[in-house]
């Protein structure tokens, strides 16, 4: 809805009313792209306000010193554009919520799930549940241990060592002479630090 009032100067009167009336509309026109171009659709009630009080003082047409216009002027949003508003305003929220989800889920992580090595082993594991057949403990060791928080506790340090032994036992079992060695010294350092039950688990010489 436009309701369009036009005043021109005394030079003016005897001019054509359809020239002087057409440049008032593309000054309005001008006004209200101005206006409402800084408004998205969603907030067309705020553009409406503002276009209000712009158009309702005497504005001078540029260009024609003589020919001043005010208006009242009705927004609205046509059905498509309505819908298209909402379907932006939908997703607009969505993402929103997805990033707020995403910086919860990962402060949780770094505070709460990397700051208890058992926990984070629990994670890893939880995580790679479908490729444990593929993954090793050199792959945590290697990846997640150093993003734990107190990555040298009793458990972390076994688990790195771990791996090392396991390899040690591997290139033994090349050598049957350096295994036999390596056993019989094993089954010694056992019986010294008083764990007679492990060295007992040992194979025999």
């Amino acid at each position: 809805m436009v309701k369009l009032r036009i005043e021109v100067g005394p030079g003016l009167r005897g001019k054509r009313q359809t020239a002087v009336r057409a440049a008032g509309r593309l000054a309005l026109d001008d006004l209200a792209s101005s206006i409402t171009a800084q408004f998205l659709p969603q907030r067309v009630e705020v553009a409406q306000e503002q276009l209000t009080l712009a158009a309702a003082e005497w504005t001078e047409v540029e260009g024609h010193p003589h020919v001043r216009f005010r208006a009242r002027i009705g927004l609205e949003l046509s059905a498509t554009a309505q819908s298209r508003a909402q379907a932006y305003e939908d997703a607009l929220r969505a993402e929103r919520l997805r990033h707020v989800t995403d910086r919860e889920r990962l402060t949780y992580l770094q505070e709460v799930v990397l700051a208890d090595p058992a926990l984070a082993r629990t994670w890893w594991l939880d995580c790679q549940r479908e490729e444990l057949s593929k993954l090793s403990w050199r792959d945590f060791n290697e990846k997640v241990l150093p993003a734990v928080g107190t990555a040298d506790d009793a458990h972390s340090r076994a688990m790195r060592a771990a791996p090392v032994f396991a390899e040690i036992m591997e290139q033994l079992a090349a050598d049957p002479g350096r295994h036999k060695q390596f056993i019989a010294t094993f089954r010694v350092v056992l019986e010294q630090m008083g764990w007679d039950a492990a060295a007992e688990q040992l194979p025999p010489e």
